[in-house]
């Protein structure tokens, strides 16, 4: 695929992400404003724990799928032998999540037995969403995909004004659950049609060209002619090594700032976690921009380590540079207005969380140049490096909230220096491990072990 291809397909499949991310970050805000801290504390603590319980597995599924099914039908293999297995495991993936969500829901979060139902319900549809969405990817179908992003995202829409207008305050988290729902069933529906046909027509084409048949075809499986295509012939346990990895990775870096809301919630009144949900609800959408860039510096490095290996590390110490200094002027500039940007989001009773937001804001800003370095460490087959920085700094965020809160702080200070102090050694080793050109087989042969 060429390199031009593979900047406009992440950005087009970023454009979807944003567009969910911004509709979430929308829907706490207008309940925060309208139902309040407490209603607010309640919606973001079920929402983080629905986050993590699907880095378990699902969202290492969808990233797994996206890598498998891609690599089958741009070798012109039928993809359906390896997205049956993928399936099967995201199924036996949702039993494992419910049977954690409802009792930490009821026990830990304060839900009663509508609310944990209501748990459960988007748990599923939101591992579902990530999960299929990968799968989408993987076959090629992204603008399908970024359309069914907006569909979903006008659904939870449509349905948070009845729930706004009858306040109807039990209802809250169904409307975000059924557009999460709406993404998922359909390409569920739709994901086993037209291999036959795209991998027939595709032979010989490029991976792009072979995307876009793949995605241009709804004729159902069994109406096509399939016993000269070769399935795809992946090992189910490469599959499962790779989520495996990937899934410890994605709960290392993306889960520390989640469990600070559950942290929060726990030891803090709920109108006092409320204010923490609003910080950190202003506090990450900053990090869609870098999340967004990643994707694309990702194609960037590796066109770069392939066709220019000698200059690849000189070249990505420019661009670290560069997007260091772009975002630190970026995120500064929400930290001034930090005040302002929760008085006009939230309410004038949110400006007291400004502190708690700044210290976020610093925190995600580490995290998002962590992102960046992240992309070349990929490319240069040093992803496990990468996963050792990110549960180095998981473990060191836990630890320094349990101990701030113990010797007195309170629940939201001690949560945001935690998530602060976890992401800034995230960032110092994940840095390190980059500019040192360490060479994988220096490093212990249990971490280089795993599919880069």
């Amino acid at each position: 695929m060429k390199q031009s291809s593979l900047i406009s397909h992440a950005a087009l499949s970023t454009a979807g992400v944003l567009v969910q991310g911004l509709s979430r970050f929308a829907f706490t805000a207008v309940i925060g404003r309208v139902m309040g801290p407490a209603d607010l504390a309640h919606v973001s603590a079920w929402l983080s724990l629905a986050l993590i319980l699907s880095l378990l597995w699902p969202t290492g599924a969808g990233n797994a799928a996206s890598q498998f099914l891609s690599s089958a039908v741009a070798r012109g293999h039928d993809p359906r032998r390896a997205l049956r297995a993928l399936e099967g495991s995201f199924w036996k993936s949702c039993v494992v999540m419910v049977a954690l969500a409802v009792p930490i829901s009821v026990i830990w979060l304060g839900a009663d037995a509508g609310d944990a139902l209501a748990v459960a319900a988007l748990v599923v549809t939101y591992s579902g969403y990530i999960f299929t969405r990968g799968v989408q990817i993987g076959l090629g179908r992204l603008v399908d995909t970024s359309v069914w992003d907006l569909v979903s995202a006008l659904v939870t829409w449509a349905l948070v004004v009845p729930v706004f207008v009858l306040d109807a305050s039990t209802l809250l988290l169904w409307p975000i659950t059924l557009g999460y729902a709406v993404f998922g069933i359909r390409v569920l529906l739709t994901a086993h049609r037209g291999h036959g046909a795209a991998v027939v027509s595709g032979a010989g084409l490029g991976t792009s060209e072979q995307s876009n048949a793949g995605s241009a075809s709804n004729v159902p499986t069994d109406n096509v002619p399939t016993d000269n295509v070769p399935t795809d012939s992946v090992p189910t346990r490469v599959m499962w090594h790779t989520i495996r990895w990937n899934s410890l990775g994605l709960m290392a870096s993306n889960g520390l700032i989640q469990f600070s809301m559950l942290f929060v919630f726990a030891v803090a009144p709920p109108v006092v976690a409320g204010l923490y949900a609003a910080a950190m609800a202003l506090a990450t959408p900053a990090s869609m921009l870098s999340q967004a860039i990643s994707q694309v510096l990702l194609a960037r490095f590796s066109q770069w380590a392939e066709t220019e290996p000698a200059t690849a590390h000189t070249r990505f110490v420019r661009v670290f540079v560069g997007m260091s200094v772009l975002l630190t002027v970026i995120f500064a500039a929400v930290a001034v207005a930090s005040r302002l940007l929760l008085s006009l989001v939230f309410g004038e009773e949110y400006t007291s969380a400004a502190l708690h937001l700044q210290i976020l804001l610093v925190a995600v800003l580490a995290f998002s140049i962590t992102l960046v370095v992240n992309a070349y460490l990929q490319t240069v087959g040093r992803t496990a490096l990468a996963t050792l920085a990110s549960l180095s700094g998981l473990v060191l965020g836990l630890v320094v909230m349990v101990v701030l809160v113990l010797i007195g702080w309170s629940g939201p200070l001690g949560a945001a220096s935690g998530v602060l102090a976890g992401y800034l050694l995230t960032m110092v080793l994940a840095i390190g491990f980059a500019l040192t050109r360490t060479p994988v087989r220096a490093v212990p042969r249990w971490l280089a072990s795993p599919l880069q």
